[in-house]
């Protein structure tokens, strides 16, 4: 038997379209072959002409498809131009080979059929050489861009130098070092295999580099393959069972909170690092260092700010700057990354739950309308939605399962009988192809199904991989590293899955036989296994290839029906290469659930909002929010079958603004008006200080979290609002704008600031590091009475960093800075020390009453179950509390209303008038005890009063009668216990 061996055509471009078409052929499988000489050439003339027209038409819609896939996933604000070409020819070379693969094999089965005449060219001869050129035209770019342009480009891009030529010299040195390394050992295997023979011509050398480079990818295979025939079927059985799915979301979540707490934590140091070399940089003068030290804050993500825990590089320079760039940079990314992770699983599980509900509410009530109440707003379904996923899409995903895993059985027995030869008959893959009465169209299309299964298994099974995790691709958000990521691993494993699937069908060059024989006895082989035509010289890929990958694959299959996998990986110390969910205990499952009941209900708490600010626009003749937010600017967070809109971070406002000059301080000589540069970044903190410099201490904060009202507003004669009030409890915060198109936009921001900040202010902590507002504190306030008992804010020494509490601390500490009154008159040096002093250690007294009961909340969440204990009965009603006119003190009636959701004790003039600003309010977490009031001249306590002790100051209250004073401290006190046992349970994360 001997084997024609094709040479390559001297023209430069693929001509397979015949002189004139032959009329049709019927499609699909032929109960007979053609019989004639004259019928064969038309049938293999059409056939030519169907193929040619199939790879014409796939190949143009590959490459439609790979400029959607990059536009859909890319962030095209880090994208560099040169990334997009390079990821657009690693996704059409990968996938044009493997689309190319139905029609080689289809052309080189049509040739074996072909009637021998001397006379003229076969098909197979006229086109399997341009077939060839065409692997050859995606191959060679693939190993190219796979091997040394992509992971250059990736090094690049993830170059932290200053300037395009910096970076190109950085990544040349690391990938010298990389390649030099690899080229030693390549070259000693090289003149290993040199000296022992196994090289005849420089085409043999060739063709091992290609062996050699695909080594790799056939290994990755076995491992892929051998998970994803398994799971891939059973998960979509899965899938049609909802609490499973939930359960499976819960545990993802689980993991996913613990991971998203690593990885805040490592990018929270990184940008704190950065932020102390900025400021060791800015003390050397060197401007060249000052600069690279900006551009790196602009690499900072919005929610870290604070340099307090970082610390500064030893030796600044540009190289060791550039380092520091590169990993705050790959930290930023990942953190970005996970949260996308994170919020994905969140909406998952929302989701789920509300299908769930859906169908108990239906069982409950079955007279009910068929729909699903949405979260967060969203409009009920339809009775098709509601079938949908409680009657049809089960049988349709049992139904896919079920055809799948027959794929996959199929799939299986190929293996086996590539083991036990091509006469085993075990191949139904082998049947098809090989069958005499199959036509070319039918072969075509059965090569191109079952390999598309097969490529997608792979890749499925890649996604999977706890390691491609942190390569996540996310709509519109990916970075150029993980959309590169994804593109090099389809230039690495496309040839190795293509020969991998041609071993199926006895195609790859591995095995021959009389099935590649054609009509003369010579053998027609595939033009892939051309192009590999010698690789079986690698002792691992040749004759024991076709015994070990069977097996191989076939452990790995048997493991995973155990569900062993993930055992195995955790138990040989390598658990980031897991597949899938990952195990979790009993301890963290409750850990997932109580996370994403947390983050429901401040979701929850912005939809609300959303829909309170769409209700009033709606009511003002779509006139926004305080005149700024149309109605359909209304943000919400939304789950269901639309699309869905999470609160993400705003965007950090700046600029130079006035504000209203203390009382104190305005004369006749200076303006009733101070510019200032304000900054609004997360959690929701608006500073301001006295220059451009807004990495420094700021002149003064406040916490939009306690903001009660922003009210834009006209002065005097002007015509449009050009003020602003950020109305608090006890004062008002004033601001001036050039114009009201700034005002607008500034007040727009600061409500999207403050959202943000009463959904995640006790998770981020305050980037102001609870700064006292020294600027601010002789401030216009509201026209109020004086309340006796009014707490004022610890101010922190400025020589003493441990006087700044935590984050969590420090944001409840500024609560109280809302409740200050205005300075009283200026003390003498030794009295400003002392009482300096004192706020000192009251701060210190504060955090430590607080982390106590934070500990003792903390261990009894951790020996109870998830509901810590009853909630309280709300508490509101009318009291008595001392108020100062002038020289004297009484007791005058206020109405009291505590907020459930902040822990804040308001109190109004009225109840009538618990629809304006408060007189004042009093933060429950700050309370260091509730005590009863004793008497003038004896020592027994007066049964209706008693006071709050804030520290430095009494509140002190008094009741109608005994009963009402017991019920009121006993309240306060429950729901003191209540909110305090709670942050405790947040707390553990």
């Amino acid at each position: 038997m001997s084997t024609q061996t094709p040479t390559l055509s001297p023209t430069t471009a693929p001509s397979l379209a015949p002189s004139s078409p032959p009329s049709p052929a019927p499609f699909g499988f032929n109960t007979s072959a053609p019989t004639t000489s004259e019928e064969a050439d038309l049938h293999a003339e059409y056939s030519a002409t169907v193929l040619t027209e199939y790879a014409a038409i796939l190949w143009t819609v590959l490459a439609f498809l790979a400029v959607w896939y990059i536009s859909y996933y890319a962030n095209k604000y880090t994208f560099r131009y040169h990334t997009y070409i390079t990821i657009f020819l690693a996704y059409f070379c990968s996938f044009g080979i493997i689309l190319l693969a139905p029609t080689d094999v289809a052309l080189t089965v049509l040739g074996r059929r072909e009637i021998y005449d001397p006379l003229r060219e076969t098909n197979y001869e006229k086109y399997n050489d341009e077939i060839l050129r065409l692997y050859n035209i995606l191959f060679w770019p693939c190993i190219v861009l796979g091997s040394v342009v992509m992971p250059f480009q990736e090094y690049y891009n993830k170059d932290g130098h200053f300037t395009s030529a910096t970076r190109f010299v950085g990544t040349i040195k690391r990938m010298a070092r990389m390649y030099f390394l690899a080229g030693i050992a390549g070259g000693i295997c090289l003149g290993l295999l040199i000296g022992g023979g196994y090289f005849d011509s420089l085409e043999a050398v060739s063709v091992t580099i290609k062996a050699v480079s695909n080594t790799g990818g056939l290994i990755a295979i076995v491992l892929l393959l051998g998970y994803g025939l398994v799971e891939f079927p059973r998960s979509l059985w899965s899938s049609a069972n909802m609490e499973q799915q939930l359960e499976l979301s819960q545990a993802d979540a689980a993991v996913e909170y613990k991971a998203f707490g690593e990885m805040s934590l490592k990018c929270s140091m990184s940008v704190a690092n950065v932020v102390k070399t900025r400021q060791a940089a800015e003390k050397t003068k060197n401007q060249k260092h000052i600069n690279a030290c900006n551009m790196m804050m602009l690499d900072c993500p919005k929610e870290f700010r604070s340099g307090h825990a970082g610390t500064s590089l030893a030796n600044i320079s540009i190289d060791t700057l550039a380092n520091l760039r590169r990993r705050l940079r790959q930290d930023a990314s990942n953190f970005e990354i996970c949260k996308s992770r994170l919020e994905r699983i969140k909406l998952r599980a929302y989701f789920l739950e509300d299908i769930i509900a859906s169908r108990r509410e239906q069982l409950n009530n079955p007279s009910a309308e068929k729909s699903i109440s949405w979260s967060f707003g969203e409009t009920a379904s339809s009775k098709f939605v509601f079938d949908w996923y409680h009657e049809y899409r089960p049988w349709v995903m049992r139904i896919s399962s079920i055809f799948l895993a027959i794929m996959s059985v199929s799939i299986y027995l190929a293996y086996i009988a590539v083991m036990l030869g091509y006469e085993s008959g075990f191949s139904f893959f082998t049947y098809i192809t090989h069958n005499d009465d199959a036509h070319v169209p039918g072969i075509t299309v059965f090569t191109l199904i079952t390999l598309v299964y097969f490529s997608f298994i792979m890749f499925w099974s890649l996604a999977q991989m706890r390691l491609a995790g942190l390569l996540e691709l996310i709509k519109g958000e990916t970075t150029p590293y993980s959309l590169s990521f994804n593109a090099r691993m389809c230039c690495r494993l496309a040839p190795p899955l293509v020969f991998s699937y041609f071993g199926l069908i006895y195609e790859n060059g591995i095995e021959t036989g009389e099935w590649l024989e054609d009509t003369r006895g010579d053998d027609l082989v595939t033009a892939f296994s051309t192009l590999f035509g010698e690789i079986s010289m690698i002792p691992f890929i040749g004759s024991e290839f076709n015994t070990f990958f069977p097996v191989l694959l076939i452990v790995l299959s048997v493991i995973q029906v155990c569900n062993l996998i993930n055992r195995l990986l955790c138990f040989v110390r390598l658990p980031q290469f897991q597949f899938g969910t990952e195990f979790v205990t009993e301890d963290q499952m409750m850990e997932g659930k109580r996370q994403l009941q947390k983050h429901r209900k401040q979701m929850e708490r912005s939809a609300a909002r959303g829909a309170t600010r769409k209700k009033i626009a709606d009511m003002r003749g779509k006139k926004g929010f305080f005149g700024i937010f149309k109605s359909n600017q209304a943000s919400s967070a939304k789950g269901g079958m639309g699309d869905t809109e999470l609160r993400t971070i705003p965007e950090e406002i700046h600029g130079w603004v006035e504000k209203k000059a203390p009382k104190q301080l305005k004369t006749l000589v200076m303006s009733a008006w101070e510019n200032r540069m304000f900054v609004c970044r997360a959690p929701g903190v608006l500073s301001y200080y006295n220059s451009i410099k807004t990495d420094d201490t700021p002149k003064g904060t406040i916490e939009l979290r306690i903001v009660i009202n922003i009210k834009r507003h006209a002065y005097g004669k002007e015509k449009e609002a050009t003020h602003l009030d950020l109305i608090q409890s006890d004062r008002v915060f004033k601001m001036r704008f050039e114009n009201a198109t700034e005002c607008e936009r500034w007040e727009k921001a600061l409500l999207d600031w403050k959202d943000y900040a009463l959904d995640h202010g006790h998770e981020s902590g305050s980037s102001g590091g609870g700064i006292d507002d020294v600027d601010t504190s002789y401030d216009e306030g509201l026209d109020t009475e004086s309340e006796q008992g009014s707490p004022r804010r610890a101010s922190p020494s400025p020589e003493d960093d441990t006087s700044r509490l935590t984050n969590s601390d420090s944001m409840r500490d500024s609560w109280g800075a809302a409740l200050g009154k205005s300075f009283k008159k200026k003390k003498s040096p030794q009295k400003n020390e002392d009482t300096l002093t004192a706020r000192i250690d009251l701060s210190k007294r504060k955090r430590d009453s607080i982390v106590a009961m934070k500990t003792r909340a903390s261990t009894y969440h951790k020996t109870n179950s998830l509901e810590l204990v009853d909630k309280p009965k709300e508490l509101k009603g009318n009291l008595q509390t001392k108020v100062k006119n002038g020289l004297f003190s009484s007791y005058a009636t206020r109405y009291f209303e505590l907020n459930e959701g902040n822990g804040l004790l308001f109190y109004y003039k009225s109840e009538a008038l618990k629809d304006q600003p408060p007189l004042g309010c009093i933060d429950l977490h700050l309370v260091l005890s509730i005590e009863d009031t004793k008497g003038n001249h004896t020592h027994q306590k007066e049964t209706t009063k008693f006071y709050l002790d804030l520290g430095e100051d009494h509140f002190k209250m008094k009741a109608k009668n005994k009963k009402d004073a017991k019920m009121w401290k006993e309240g306060l006190m429950q729901w003191q216990e209540y909110l305090l046992l709670h942050m405790g349970a947040e707390e553990q994360v």
